[in-house]
Formats: C-alpha cells, structure tokens, sequence
C-alpha cells in the first residue's frame, strides 16, 4: 500500500492538553477531560497538542455469533475520538468495525493508535479473534469474509488503517490476512491487532490474538519480528494452564528497542506480565521488567521513564476491577498511588506534557473517560 510511503515525511511529536484540574491534597491531582467514550483504548498526542482515543463501540445489530467474548453482535460503532488543546470533545471518524457482548460492552474494535503530523491518525481495527458464529459449532473458515458477506464493514477487521483529513480510513495493512496465511505462534486461527508504532521508516503491529509483533514495510508488507511464548502453568488453586502470552503493546525506548507489554491469557494469574524488550532488527528479546498483572499499555516520557498500565491489578479473574499504574526508572520499579477508585479498568496511557492521560472503563458501552493525572 503506497501510502506509507508519504509516512517517513510526517513528524510525530508529544504534547498536552491543558485543561482544569480538580482533586486536591499532596499526590496525583485527577480531573476527568473526556466522557461518554465507547470501551476507550489506547490514546496518543499529536503535534498540535490535540488527544485522539481508539474507541473499540459498542458492536451492533449483527451478524451476530459466539466469540471469545460470549454471545456477541457487531455493528459499525467503533470510533477516533479527539479532544483538541481547548478541551473539546468530537468523533473525527466513525463507522469503524466492533463487536461486543449483547449489553454492547467489552468490544472488540478500534484499540491501538498512533499519530503522525497534525492529523494522520493510524490505528489497528482488532478481530475478527476467531468466531465460531455459533456456540456449539465448529469455527467457521475465513470468519471475517463470512460476516462481511453479511454486514461490509467486517472488512476492516484485522487492518491497520490510517484515518486522514476527510475521516475516512485507508487500509495500510492486513494483520488478520497474515495472521491466517503466516500464523506465527502455530496456534489456532486467532487475531487481534492491538497496537502500532511508527518508527519513522515502517510500522509495528502487535497482534494480542497471535502472540506476535510484525513489522509493516512501505507497501503494506507483513514480516514477522518476534513471537512470544506461553507462561508457566499457573499455579494452584487456578487451573493448570499454561496462559499464552498476548501482547498488547509496542513503544519504542530511548534506546530504540522496542518495549512490548503482555497481558497474558486465561487464567491471567497474578505477576505473571513482563515487559519485554526487543531488538527491532532481530527480533530477539529479552525480559526487561516483570512481576506485573494484565498489562494493557506502555509510555515512555522524555526522561526514559516507562509507564506500564495494569487493566486489572489483582487479576481479570479477581474481585476488584481496579487497575494499577507503575513508573520504571534508574531508582527501581514504583507504584503510582491514587486514591481507591480512581481506575476502573484502564485501557491506555500516554504522556502529555502536564501529566499522564489515562482511559478509564475500558470495557464500557458510554462509560469511557479520559483522566489527567497530574
């Protein structure tokens, strides 16, 4: 795809968004910027200070099937949210692929994102994952050409797209393509792309569903950079299954590895997430940091400080739904305090220049926000 070939000309660079702050006392001043967002994701800076937020929807009125998300209906709800550097809120493309449960929550749409210039939105449109598209039947071949026979914009499944000044997104990249044709890991049929990088002269893709990163060459190419493994067999008195890895961010370091989180899979035991690093030329990577719970995304400011962002700090299989924020630097791993409360299934992090952002209620039809941890 010749697009990205005008990409190498952009520039990417990090800035905030001022707005009023409210909590008050000695730590982390929180205040709420945006609302109302659609199972908000990941979240990035343009170079004019504006806040553009993946929302993977609400699903929809069908095709409906049985996914790894339970009964579930897709639809044309998956949404870019921007929140300009004067606090305003609006959707600058809609109409993007999502599915959900049939409450509309924990959708699987729009997730990871990027920005290059002052309006080149790229994202990853994750899924199909792998439908059965019925509960007790066996997977269907080519899920995402069967539901797009039904409903067209299952098409943007499993792409990378870039979404430019008319809203409108072009197809850069096939992840669930290479995912069905390549299958790196050697599993089952199973993507979900997640997040991108732009590294200034190609794309990274991590692919939660097939336990990879691929690189994304000028004309759409996928090549394979790094697949990861299964964990140990979680311990008792959780089943004895060793959870596969899912990937489910990629930044690059001051150093120019890049850094991959994992959120881990079933049954998603507690300190079993690493931050790997890996050599963007090789592939090869070691564990950089570990010990975490569900990661769900990373940042890194102009310090060299990593970010790491825990959906879920006791677990998605435990009894709060409380996500975690740790800082990484020279002094040792750290635990940002906030009061109870204060994040609620966290999807996605970025630093902007008067703070952290964060998206709150990551699985939630309506609920998303964004907050400002000063």
């Amino acid at each position: 795809m010749r697009v990205l070939r005008y990409v190498p000309f952009l520039l990417l660079v990090a800035l905030g968004v001022a707005t009023p702050a409210s909590a008050s006392g000695g730590g982390p001043r929180v205040s709420v910027v945006a609302k109302g967002l659609d199972s908000p994701r990941h979240l990035a800076f343009g170079s004019r200070g504006d806040l553009f937020v993946a929302e993977a929807g609400r699903g929809g009125s069908g095709p409906c099937f049985w996914s790894a998300e339970g009964d579930s209906c897709m639809g044309a709800s998956g949404a870019v949210t921007q929140i300009d550097r004067w606090g305003r809120q609006f959707r600058v493309a809609k109409g993007l692929a999502s599915f959900a449960n049939r409450a509309g929550n924990s959708a699987i749409g729009p997730h990871g994102i990027t920005v290059v210039g002052s309006d080149g939105v790229i994202i990853t449109n994750g899924g199909p994952t792998a439908p059965s598209l019925v509960e007790d039947g066996p997977p269907i071949p080519h899920p995402r050409e069967y539901l797009a026979a039904q409903n067209r914009v299952a098409d943007l499944f499993g792409r990378v797209l870039l979404v430019g000044k008319h809203h409108r997104p072009v197809k850069l990249a096939d992840v669930y393509r290479f995912e069905e044709t390549a299958n790196p890991d050697g599993g089952a049929l199973d993507s979900n792309a997640v997040d991108v990088l732009y590294d200034g002269h190609r794309l990274a893709v991590a692919d939660a569903g097939g336990n990879f990163v691929a690189t994304v060459n000028l004309f759409g190419r996928l090549n394979t950079l790094a697949v990861f493994p299964n964990g140990p067999t979680a311990p008792a008195p959780l089943p004895p299954i060793p959870p596969q890895a899912v990937p489910t961010s990629v930044v690059e370091g001051p150093d120019g590895f890049y850094y991959v989180s994992q959120l881990t899979g079933f049954p998603f035991p507690v300190g079993a997430a690493n931050v790997f690093r890996v050599n963007p030329r090789t592939g090869a990577f070691t564990s950089f940091a570990k010990g975490f719970t569900n990661i769900m995304d990373l940042a890194f400011d102009r310090d060299g400080t990593l970010y790491v962002l825990e959906i879920d700090h006791d677990s998605l299989l435990g009894p709060s739904n409380e996500g975690a924020i740790f800082a990484i630097d020279r002094r040792g791993t750290r635990r940002i305090e906030l009061p109870a409360g204060t994040l609620p299934e966290p999807g996605g992090i970025a630093v902007g220049k008067d703070g952290l952002y964060v998206t709150t209620n990551a699985t939630t039809a309506g609920g998303g926000q964004v907050l400002r941890i000063r």
